[in-house]
C-alpha cells in the first residue's frame, strides 16, 4: 500500500460544485466514518441509515456515487443498488459495495447488480480513497460526456429539444392539475397540503418495500393522493358535520368512493387509472366487512389496499374536529387492533416499515414549524 497517496492529497471537487456522496449503512460508526473521510475529500455526503429513505431521497440528492453496505433491515444494499438502476435519475450514478461478506457469490452478486468496486469490512483508508477518487473522475467524465451530447442534440435537432421541454412542460402541467383537483376536495374536509403529501410518500415507501416495479411505484405516488377526490360531490351539511352521522348520512358520505371513481373514469392515463381504482377501493377489508361493494381479500387491488392502511394511519395522526392526534405507537396500536381489515402481507410491510412512517410523519407534519 506504499504507492497510494494519503487522502489529504486528493480534491475531490468537481468544477462548479462539490462532489456528492450517498452512503447507506444500519452501522453508525461505519456511517460517521465515511462521513469524516469523505468530508476531508471536500465531498458532500448524505448518510442514511437504511435502503428506503435512500431511495426516497437519492432522487433530489442526485449523487455522483453511492456506498452501499449489504446486510441491512429491510432493503439489502444489493436491492438498493438495483432500485438505483432502474431509476433514470440514478441510473448512471456508480456505487461501491462494502460489506462483512467476503465469500465468491457475495462478491459475484454485487458485481452483477452493476457495483464498480468491492471491498470488505475492515478497509484500508487509503485504498478506500483512491477508488472514491477514481470513480468519481470516471463519473465527472461521464457527466460531462452526457452534456456534450445533449448540447449537440440541441445544435442538430433543435425541434426534437423543444418538444421534449413541451412534454415535459405537459406532464408537469398534469400533475399540477392533479394534485390541485385532490386539494379542492381535501380543502371542503380541512385537510391540508401535507396531509396529500404524507400519503403520496407512504404509499410510494409502501409499494418500493413490497417489490413493486420502479414504474408502478411512480403512478401509485401520484395517484394516492386522489383516493378522496370524491368527496368534492357530498353536502357540506354531511362532510363538515360534527359528531355521529346517522345511518342514511353514512350511506351519504360513503358514496364518495363512487364519485370519485366515476370523476376518474374513462381515462387512458396510467395515474388516472389507478387513481380510479384507489378511489373505489381504498375502504374496502381484507374480511370483506368494507365498502362500497364489500370485497374481500385479493378482491381488493393492491393499490387499494395500500391506501387504506396509510390513510388509516394519517387520520390517526393527525388533529380532527372529535378527536386529538395520536402519538405513533398508538396508532400502530389501534391498526393491530383493526388486523382484520388488512391483508397478513400489507400488515407486516407496515409494521416493516413503521420507524419510516413515523420519519415521514415528522418531516411533513402540519404543524411543523
Amino acid at each position: 500500500m506504499e504507492n497510494i497517496p494519503e487522502a489529504k492529497e486528493i480534491n475531490l471537487s468537481f468544477p462548479g460544485k462539490k462532489a456528492r456522496v450517498l452512503v447507506v449503512d444500519d452501522d453508525r460508526f461505519y456511517l460517521l466514518l465515511y462521513s469524516d473521510f469523505l468530508k476531508e475529500l471536500g465531498c458532500e455526503t448524505l448518510a442514511v441509515d437504511n435502503g428506503l429513505e435512500a431511495l426516497e431521497k437519492a432522487r433530489d440528492f442526485r449523487p455522483d456515487l453511492a456506498i452501499l453496505d449489504v446486510v441491512m433491515p429491510g432493503m439489502s444494499g444489493f436491492d438498493v443498488a438495483r432500485r438505483l438502476r432502474e431509476d433514470p435519475l440514478t441510473a448512471h450514478t456508480p456505487f461501491i459495495i462494502v460489506t462483512s461478506l467476503a465469500d465468491k457469490p457475495s462478491r459475484v452478486r454485487g458485481l452483477t447488480e452493476g457495483a464498480a468496486e468491492f471491498l470488505s469490512k475492515p478497509f484500508d483508508e487509503n485504498e478506500f480513497t483512491v477508488r472514491v477518487r477514481n470513480l468519481l473522475k470516471v463519473k465527472h467524465y461521464e457527466d460531462y460526456l452526457v452534456e456534450h451530447g445533449k448540447m449537440l442534440e440541441v445544435e442538430v435537432n433543435d425541434k426534437s429539444a423543444k418538444l421534449e421541454q413541451a412534454l415535459q412542460k405537459i406532464r408537469h402541467g398534469y400533475t399540477e392539475s392533479v394534485y390541485r383537483l385532490t386539494l379542492a376536495a381535501e380543502y371542503r374536509d380541512k385537510e391540508t397540503g401535507g396531509h396529500i403529501r404524507r400519503i403520496s410518500l407512504y404509499s410510494q415507501l409502501l409499494a418500493r418495500y413490497l417489490g413493486l416495479e420502479e414504474s408502478r411505484v411512480e403512478t401509485i405516488f401520484f395517484a394516492s393522493p386522489m383516493h378522496d377526490v370524491g368527496k368534492i360531490g357530498i353536502p357540506d351539511s354531511v362532510l363538515l358535520k360534527r359528531g355521529t352521522h346517522t345511518e342514511e348520512e353514512q350511506a351519504i358520505m360513503r358514496r364518495h368512493t363512487v364519485i370519485g371513481a366515476d370523476i376518474l373514469s374513462n381515462s387512458d392515463s396510467d395515474i388516472l387509472i389507478t387513481g380510479q381504482e384507489i378511489a373505489l377501493t381504498h375502504h374496502e377489508c381484507w374480511d370483506g366487512s368494507g365498502y362500497p361493494r364489500g370485497l374481500k381479500g385479493d378482491e381488493i387491488p393492491l393499490s387499494g389496499q395500500i391506501v387504506h392502511v396509510v390513510d388509516i394511519y394519517d387520520a390517526l395522526r393527525s388533529r380532527r374536529p372529535y378527536k386529538e392526534p395520536f402519538d405513533h405507537i398508538t396508532a400502530c396500536q389501534t391498526i393491530d387492533g383493526q388486523a382484520p381489515r388488512f391483508s397478513p402481507l400489507i400488515l407486516k410491510a407496515f409494521h416493516d416499515c413503521a420507524d419510516e412512517f413515523k420519519r415521514l410523519f415528522d418531516e411533513h407534519c402540519d404543524d411543523k414549524k
